[in-house]
Order: structure tokens, then C-alpha cells, then sequence
């Protein structure tokens, strides 16, 4: 068997020799691959002027090495591994072996990681926590080759059923952000959102589905707010479904030291990533969004590391539902723009992005404060239509819940004989 050493320098010396091995070479390997330093920086070196368009041999990364004062190695040295290296066709094969040795180093090294985090004295979540953290950072290294496929291949495979959380209305691994202004009722309907679920009642119909396991992370919201605004949606949510106390686990902003989660900070992340271990949900109702950062999200260099840590959440299977406020600026017709306030980045990412607008009386909503409605309106275009979100709610004191989608009177909820919710 080709030793390590003996396939590292056959790697740099075809690479030199036929610098198009390239192509599939560095997909396999990185200068961290090398078990020497040395050869690591020439081939990362031939890399780079490779991807550049620039020639590669002995002779230009000898002078590219020469730049970035490298020492270790010189000019000589490199004509005499593209020498020993008289074919090329292997080139590949070399750069798996580098790679597999490299992946075997690195699982001896967290091995021994490992055995300092049982001795060491910190708290039995944090060594859990640590050691997650490292295996999935060793778990994510490795081949940057992309597949590809024929339309025809793609085409005969077997399409995927819907995995229905909430049946056409959200998927597992689905993201829901909801925005509107201040005072709007879109902290009132994630609420719903959440106790519905987890008593097996559809937000949208009212109708029976099965319960679902919720966690609820709130970041802004205490724990008397909860207990006031939740126990009437919990029995109604009991009457027409399951009782969802039991289905459904909810930490308040008392319980956060920090008076919020800041999903960018390792800790903080993993606490929640705790919880996900400790009760299995499947929806996370967290935020709101700009409780979740230390700081405003004004660019996509602030964004990138809270979207990072939202899809590190629901890679774990879950479907996420966040809370956002929307700008303060004025669409064209002089309404408020619902886009969530911040970076553009965040447009794009979720699946469903929806916004709650107060109807106007003019625009023919109701003029007692008592009875609201709002249109729902997409700031992002669905990634998958056809799903059951309402057009319109309206908030109505007959209704059992706070928010009824349109179409729905007191008298057609869920079972609809039930003459309690009749007035």
C-alpha cells in the first residue's frame, strides 16, 4: 500500500506535470490535507494560480512561493517531484489517499478530544454540547465534489411525499417568517399557530389533524403574558382537537439570562439545540427575529450567521416559525412595506414569508376596534404554492380563537354543530 508520505509528494508532482488533474484533485483535497506543511502550501499554491487562469509548473509556483517567502522547499526540490511522478493518470487515486489519511488523523485527534472532555470540569451539557460541536465541524470537512445528474435520471426517481406537520400548510424542515407592525396580532397568531398544532387543530380550517410536538423559544414575551393570552386558545384549541399541554413546551424571556438568544453565540445555540435533544419538536416557534442577534441585522454579513444558526436548528428535522417586525418604510401606494426589517438576505430564505395588514375601513374593514381584519400578504413568493395559508383573517369576540381565517364563522368551526361557539 502507497504510504502517506510517498502519495503526497506523487499528488504535488502531478499536479505540476498536469496541472488539469486539478479538476478533480481539489474537490478531494485542501492544503489542511497534507500531512506536510510544506507540500500542503505547494499544492494549494498551484491551486490558486490554476483557478486563476494562471500557468502552473516547477518554474511559476517555484517564483509564487518565492513571493510569499516560503521556505522549506525551492525550485530544484519541485522539478525533481514532477521527475519521479512520469504519470499523471493517477492523480487522483493520490489525492484519496492523502484525503483518507487526513480524515484519519483528524478522528484520532477528536478521539483524544474526546477523552479531555470526559475528565474535564465543566458541566455535563457543555461537554455534550462541545462534542457535538466538534463532530459535526469533522462531519461537514471533506469532499467539495458536486453530483450531477441526467434530466432523465432525475426525472425516473420517485417523488417525495409530502411529510405534512400541518397537512397543506407546512412540510417538516419548512420556514415561516411573519411580520407586521407593531401591535398587529402577528405574536397573537404565532401563538395560535403553535397551541393548534399541538392540540392536533388545523390554523387554517379548524379541523382535526394530528398533534404535533411544539417548542416555544420567546424571546420577548413573559411568562404571565403567556399564561393570560394562551389559556383561552388552549381550550379551544382542547375543545375542537387534544388537550396540547402536554404536546407543547415553551420557554419565556424570564427564562433567557440574557433577555434573549443569540443564535450566532456557540452557547447560546447550543442551549437551544438542548432542548431540541430534550423534547423532540417538531415545529420550533422562535424569536422574534431581532432577539435572536446582539445587535441590529442591517447587512448580510450580520444576517449570514443567524441564518447559519436558524438552518443548524432545522437540519434536526424541525420546521421553524419566526416572528419578524417589518420596516418602517412606505411601499408605492403609501402602505407599509412588510418586508422584515434588516437585510436583504433575509428575504429569500424561508419558504413562506407572510405579513399581517390591518384593513382600513375604507378598504372595507369593520370600524369597531373590537372587530379587526387583516389581509395576508406575501412579501416572498411561495416556494411550494397551492398550500392552505389564508388570504384574510379577521378577529371577531364570538370566535374561540383569536384569529379566524375568512370564510369561517363562529358556526362552521371544527365540528360545527357545537352551538357554543354560536352567537
Amino acid at each position: 500500500m502507497t504510504d502517506t508520505s510517498t502519495a503526497e509528494r506523487a499528488l504535488v508532482g502531478a499536479t505540476l506535470r498536469a496541472p488539469d488533474t486539478m479538476r478533480e484533485t481539489t474537490t478531494l483535497v485542501t492544503e489542511a490535507s497534507f500531512a506536510s506543511p510544506v507540500l500542503g502550501v505547494v499544492f494549494e499554491t498551484a491551486a490558486a494560480l490554476w483557478s486563476s487562469g494562471q500557468a502552473v509548473d516547477a518554474v511559476t509556483v517555484d517564483a509564487a512561493l518565492r513571493d510569499r517567502g516560503q521556505r522549506g522547499i525551492d525550485g530544484l526540490e519541485l522539478f525533481r517531484l514532477v521527475e519521479k511522478t512520469p504519470v499523471t493518470a493517477n492523480a487522483a487515486r493520490y489525492a484519496r489517499i492523502v484525503s483518507e489519511a487526513a480524515d484519519s488523523r483528524a478522528l484520532n485527534a477528536l478521539g483524544m478530544r474526546m477523552q479531555q472532555l470526559s475528565e474535564a470540569d465543566m458541566p455535563h451539557a457543555d461537554k455534550m454540547e462541545a462534542a457535538r460541536s466538534e463532530w459535526e465541524a469533522l462531519s461537514k470537512a471533506g469532499s467539495s465534489a458536486i453530483v450531477t445528474r441526467t434530466l432523465g435520471e432525475l426525472l425516473d426517481g420517485d417523488d417525495a411525499p409530502y411529510d405534512w406537520l400541518i397537512p397543506n400548510l407546512l412540510e417538516r424542515m419548512d420556514r415561516l417568517v411573519l411580520t407586521g407592525g407593531e401591535g398587529g396580532g402577528k405574536s397573537t397568531f404565532m401563538r395560535q399557530l403553535a397551541i393548534c398544532a399541538a392540540a392536533g387543530v388545523h390554523p387554517a380550517t379548524f379541523k382535526h389533524t394530528d398533534p404535533i410536538r411544539v417548542l416555544v423559544v420567546d424571546c420577548e414575551n413573559n411568562e404571565r403574558q403567556w399564561r393570560r393570552q394562551a389559556r383561552s386558545i388552549t381550550n379551544a384549541a382542547t375543545h375542537y382537537g387534544t388537550d396540547p399541554r402536554q404536546h407543547m413546551h415553551v420557554t419565556t424571556v424570564d427564562d433567557l439570562p440574557k433577555g434573549r438568544v443569540i443564535v450566532s453565540d456557540p452557547r447560546d445555540a447550543g442551549a437551544v439545540h438542548r432542548l431540541i435533544d430534550q423534547h423532540a419538536p417538531d415545529l420550533l416557534v422562535i424569536g422574534p427575529l431581532y432577539k435572536l442577534s446582539n445587535r441590529a441585522i442591517t447587512s448580510d454579513d450580520d444576517a449570514a450567521p443567524i441564518i447559519s444558526a436558524l438552518d443548524g436548528f432545522r437540519a434536526r428535522g424541525v420546521a421553524l416559525a419566526i416572528e419578524a417586525h417589518a420596516g418602517h418604510t412606505q411601499s408605492g401606494g403609501g402602505e407599509r412595506d412588510l418586508r422584515p426589517r434588516g437585510s436583504s438576505a433575509l428575504l429569500g430564505w424561508p419558504e413562506f414569508g407572510f405579513g399581517l395588514r390591518r384593513r382600513s375601513v375604507a378598504d372595507g374593514g369593520p370600524a369597531d376596534d373590537n372587530y379587526r381584519m387583516v389581509d395576508v400578504v406575501r412579501w416572498r413568493g411561495d416556494r411550494d404554492t397551492g398550500r392552505a395559508w389564508p388570504n384574510v383573517m379577521y378577529a371577531d369576540p364570538r370566535n374561540p380563537f383569536p384569529w379566524t381565517p375568512e370564510n369561517i364563522g363562529p358556526a362552521t368551526i371544527g365540528r360545527g354543530d357545537d352551538e357554543r361557539w354560536a352567537s
